[in-house]
């Protein structure tokens, strides 16, 4: 049933006449084409200036207040999904989204995604953001570094507020729905003086949660939120012009809705070691949702300080001075502060505290000799796991912005200097539970006995014995990181004719990174800091060629170059680089790209039909990726650049009406992913596994000139990219009509939209996996100038397949590899009610 639907849906996306997604169809034909662009156009500032749509040479996507109203985008999870080409979700919790564009997902470090309000950087989390004060929200989709900066790698989010006019308006609307999910949103902005106006907006947002924790038969997952936000503007004609904006948001959520499928369910590899006995080192196929059962609730000394609490501020300030008809200076000016505490379980089950055993061996000389051969006495080590999350982080910054803007018939420059500075300090802040010792000598007096017991039905065992002891500490360890960000851009576009455009972007930028780690637990003395700083310099240019071959249709090409943040690797790879500088573990480097584009714009039937397609090709240099390294008599793990990849994809969008009152929006994305190169210490474990069922290096010692064995990194060429599903779709269906009620003045309306994203995998072996997920939503209502009263339902038929996963450590088997998984939320039935004016 899905390929038939999916099938449909691809159909239905390549060959439907279309204008663009972003807009609202109105009952009228002039409306109508109004919004598709004929009569109305949408103004983007994807390179830093304001173009339109429709003839801007890159690949924007686009979704207005109107869009978001029209299909009940609450979050920016929703406004996704009707995205070409990106993918954003919140299963892990709302302060753990990290987007991909374009197939370009990161394992780890920080996404290649930026987010921006109103052009301005923004650093905080946008899951939970008031979509309500938006104008409309822009994905830029490609490598913007010339132009936006850090960490737009792959693509930058950059939302452009609403903003008070010269008359007043206002609106009040509340969004009640099954799970206790309750959402009310007020704003009223105008003008309050000649030149100068003002606009507040609310927001309350709480949700009972869907699941149910098997540990006590409560619900999971619960969120909860607030927010306030203000924009004062001025603009009297003149050649001045401000708009100071701030934002506040608090955020008390609970534990996530995340389920643990433990290491005894994996089904592939088995390993006939000692740790796995037998059983399988991995999990091969789709995973399926499962229950969640946590025992959060007795595992924090404080049970209602549980879950994610954080407080956001948020104020720029952005000033445009026209000098002169064509050259504008403009100053953009942000700051960020964000406050957030995480206590959650991190096992994610039943239990705490547990104990687990790492290795067993002789430890010492014999003791008796037996029918097998000497007998020896035996010591196994091992540990207390505390496997929880507890963390205060504390992140401010301020950035500025100058940049110079000409305009003239040949040219439009752009020139720019940019500086952002940056404190992003983490603190452990565990706090036990009164009974923690009790719980791990419990786990402790039970696994001593089981030791016993192996050892009595082991002919050369006479005895065993701990090498350690419970131990349930509150970690006290600081990680303080401090960047600081200096660069220069500049953009010419050179109009070579009336239809031939070249652009050259480019930007120099220098980043300082600093950071310093102690380690240490409650009752220690505080250890000398561990300190390390770097510096990244980068060059990252563009270059686009557009060609307005007819008035309603363009072809533009793009070659750009973008670059992900290098960092700092742990404390003892550190403390390993201060002793020998050779090694070169201190810091990994950036992560790089080159993107080739080819794009083709067009409009068709005097506006009231757009279909655009974009085809790019992607080559990643310096892929981040965790390595062991070698550093005698140890190894460590760090992060490395160690692999190359490719990325070629399709994306298309098209919206139109297929008759009067019935308009379909659709678009597509393919991301086809591969490794080209670079190898993988976790393969190599599997290779070596697969190969004799052991863990003995029999594929060959990684470090041959250390004692013991280490499987050589296996090779992940040909490997898919994983969080990067390989086809995305959409397509809503969208039927308005006038009514008889109150004089004809309320409108009848009802639409569908389907959403299709295939598998993705869970990491760079392409084992475990997500499966394919088919949403479907509805919704119908009637509205006037004043009111809105809509019905809706949210995957409607109840698509279950998981959103997210995590290869992980089972803490209640020895940390055997397990996973966890997201819950995808299912069905959900709900009333819009709105008044404005």
């Amino acid at each position: 049933m899905k390929k038939l639907v999916t099938s449909a849906l691809l159909a239905a996306t390549m060959l439907t006449p279309s204008a663009l997604a972003a807009q609202e169809i109105d009952e009228s034909e002039e409306e109508m084409q109004e919004l598709a662009g004929a009569g109305q156009t949408i103004i983007v500032t994807a390179r830093k200036r304001e173009e339109s749509l429709q003839t801007v040479p890159t690949s924007v996507a686009v979704a207005t207040s109107e869009t978001i109203q029209r299909l009940n985008l609450n979050n920016l999870t929703d406004i996704a999904n009707t995205t070409p080409g990106l993918i954003f979700d919140e299963s892990f919790g709302r302060n753990g989204n990290r987007p991909v564009i374009r197939g370009q997902a990161n394992i780890l470090g920080e996404s290649g995604v930026a987010f921006f309000i109103d052009g301005i950087y923004y650093t905080g989390s946008l899951a939970d953001y008031d979509v309500d004060t938006i104008e409309r929200i822009e994905v830029v989709k490609g490598p913007q570094s010339a132009l936006y900066g850090r960490n737009t790698y792959s693509g930058a989010i950059n939302i452009i507020s609403k903003m008070p006019g010269d008359t007043w308006e206002g609106r009040v609307t509340a969004d009640i729905a099954e799970h206790d999910r309750y959402e009310l949103t007020a704003g009223i902005r105008g003008p309050i003086s000649e030149g100068l106006s003002f606009g507040v907006n609310g927001r309350f947002y709480d949700f009972g949660g869907e699941f149910t924790n098997q540990f006590d038969g409560t619900k999971i997952g619960q969120q909860s939120s607030w927010s306030a936000s203000g924009v004062l503007a001025w603009d009297n004609g003149g050649p001045f012009t401000a708009a100071l904006r701030g934002y506040y948001n608090r955020t008390d959520d609970g534990q996530p809705a995340i389920f643990h499928q433990d290491a005894n369910q994996n089904n592939c590899l088995f390993d006939n070691g000692s740790l796995y006995g037998g059983r399988g080192r991995y999990f091969c196929g789709v995973i399926d949702p499962a229950q969640v059962s946590s025992d959060y609730p007795v595992q924090f000394a404080d049970r209602d300080m549980v879950g994610i609490e954080a407080d956001t501020y948020n104020v720029s300030l952005r000033m445009e001075y026209e000098l002169s008809d064509a050259l504008t200076l403009v100053s953009l000016t942000g700051f960020n502060d964000r406050a957030e505490t995480q206590l959650t379980d991190g096992d994610y089950s039943p239990n705490s505290f547990q104990t687990a055993v790492f290795a067993r061996f002789p430890a010492g000389a014999p003791i008796g000799f037996g029918p097998a051969g000497p007998i020896f006495p035996f010591g196994f080590v091992g540990s207390t796991i505390d496997f929880s999350f507890a963390n205060l982080r504390e992140t401010q910054d301020w950035s500025q912005e100058l940049k110079l803007l000409y305009e003239s018939d040949t040219f439009d420059i752009i020139v720019g200097g940019y500086y952002f500075d940056q404190s992003d300090d983490n603190f452990a802040i565990r706090e036990v539970p009164a009974n923690a010792g009790a719980l791990a000598g419990a786990s402790f007096g039970a696994r001593l006995a089981q030791e016993q017991a192996r050892c009595a039905a082991n002919p050369i065992c006479g005895t065993t014995f701990p090498l350690f002891s419970p131990s349930t500490p509150n970690d006290r360890s600081e990680n303080l990181l401090d960047i600081e960000n200096i660069a220069i851009y500049g953009a010419v576009n050179w109009h070579i004719t009336d239809t031939l455009n070249l652009g050259i972007e480019g930007r120099y930028a220098e980043e300082k990174i600093s950071q310093t780690v102690f380690n240490f637990a409650e009752g220690d003395p505080r250890p000398a800091p561990v300190n390390a700083d770097a510096t990244f310099k980068a060059f990252t240019p563009r270059v686009t060629l557009d060609w307005q071959f007819t008035p309603d249709n363009m072809l533009y090409a793009i070659y750009a170059e973008g670059q992900k943040p290098g960092g700092f690797n742990g404390a003892l790879a550190i403390t390993a680089n201060a002793l020998d500088p050779n090694l070169d573990i201190e810091t990994f480097a950036e992560e790089e790209n080159k993107s080739f584009e080819l794009g083709l714009k067009n409009t068709f039937f005097d506006g009231s039909v757009i279909f655009n397609i974009a085809a790019y090709y992607t080559e990643i240099d310096g892929y981040q990726l965790t390595q062991n390294v070698s550093v005698p008599p140890n190894q460590i793990s760090v992060v490395t650049n160690a692999g190359e990849a490719e990325i070629w994809g399709v994306e298309a969008e098209l919206v139109g009406e297929l008759s009067r009152g019935l308009t379909l929006t659709a678009n597509y994305a393919l991301a086809d992913t591969e490794f080209t190169s670079g190898v993988d210490e976790n393969q190599g474990v599997l290779n070596d596994v697969a190969d004799d069922g052991l863990v003995n290096c029999s594929t060959g010692d990684q470090f041959p000139d250390i004692s013991g064995c280490q499987s050589l990194f296996g090779s992940i060429a040909g490997q898919s990219i994983p969080r990067a599903p390989r086809h995305r779709a959409f397509a809503d269906l969208n039927y308005r009509s006038s009514t008889g009620i109150g004089g004809g003045d309320w409108d009848f309306f009802a639409g569908g939209n389907i959403t299709y994203t295939s598998s993705s995998f869970a990491q760079v072996h392409n084992l475990a996996r997500t499966g394919d997920a088919t949403e479907v939503d509805a919704r119908m209502g009637i509205e006037n100038d004043q009111f809105r009263i809509m019905l809706y339902v949210n995957n409607l038929f109840d698509e279950d397949a998981i959103q997210q996963i995590i290869r992980y450590a089972d803490a209640n088997n020895d940390l055997r590899r397990s996973f966890i998984g997201g819950l995808r939320p299912g069905r959900r039935v709900g009333v819009v009610l709105s008044a404005g004016f």
